[in-house]
């Protein structure tokens, strides 16, 4: 950056660019706090009880292999994927989960189930898969896709599958 200034005001030009320099290092240093404590309440959301899975209730699920209400949402998603071992839309999720818990409010089950998906394609283990005809979205393992966008054929629900490779 380059200034023509007068020789008597370069005192207080250095003077000024040191004050706005020290303001607004002030403001990076109170970002970057405000993102550590956001950073510090995710974290502490994620570890709720909400989205982790129980090893007894693994065990539980293992030994009997029917559904259990008291799950975490992560666990009722995976129990229903392998159900119906296809990719599954959110609101297939929430209507399962409706039919099997009806005393609960559906917006709130939509809005768990929802996070859930989103904590686990954020550790990776599930992906996402826009379909390019209807916009709905569905999700599945990481093992239901070649790769970072594509789903395999035989993972794909029926109406997909038409959808996408039957009518060009």
């Amino acid at each position: 950056m380059k200034v023509n200034i007068p020789e008597k005001y370069t005192d207080l030009y250095v003077k000024a660019l040191g004050d706005k320099k020290k303001a607004l290092q002030m403001k990076i240093n109170q970002f970057k706090s405000e993102i550590e404590e956001i950073d510090s309440h995710l974290a502490a959301l994620v570890n709720l009880p909400l989205f982790q899975e129980n090893e007894a209730q693994n065990l539980l699920h293992q030994k009997t292999n029917t559904y259990h209400d008291q799950w975490a949402w992560t666990k009722k998603i995976a129990y229903f994927i392998d159900f119906k071992r296809k990719l599954i839309k959110t609101n297939e999720v929430v209507d399962f989960i409706m039919e099997k818990e009806p005393d609960l409010n559906k917006s709130k089950v939509r809005s768990s189930v929802s996070a859930a998906l989103s904590n686990k394609m954020k550790k990776g283990v599930y992906r996402k898969f826009e379909d390019p005809v209807t916009g709905n979205t569905y999700y599945g393992p990481v093992a239901f896709f070649l790769n970072q966008h594509e789903p395999q054929i035989e993972f794909m629900p029926e109406d997909l599958k038409e959808r996408l490779l039957y009518n060009n």
